[in-house]
């Protein structure tokens, strides 16, 4: 498990597979859109909803390019201040 501290939060990025109208999967190493689901939330987060926020695990969000990412067993996260936050998806 990790946990963020301060306004932290981390997220899981969603990746799409990009396909041709006839089912075949591109494989291209181009960077998709910044979009995950919240994984974890630190405590000192404002938008929280402990603090009458809207953000709790496994919501889908849209996060700026400023952001750390980490491998942890085996799986990639990113670790974004809450300010670099740019939208929750509905």
């Amino acid at each position: 498990m990790i946990k963020p501290v301060f306004d932290n939060v981390i997220i899981k990025k969603i990746e799409e597979e990009k396909s041709t109208t006839s089912g075949i999967v591109l494989n291209t190493k181009e960077d998709t859109a910044n979009v995950g689901k919240i994984y974890a939330i630190g405590e000192a987060s404002v938008l929280s909803v402990e603090n009458g926020g809207e953000l709790k695990e496994g919501v889908q969000v849209i996060f700026s390019d400023k952001y750390t990412k980490i491998n942890y067993k085996g799986e990639d996260y990113y670790i974004v201040h809450e300010e670099e936050l740019l939208a929750i998806l509905g």
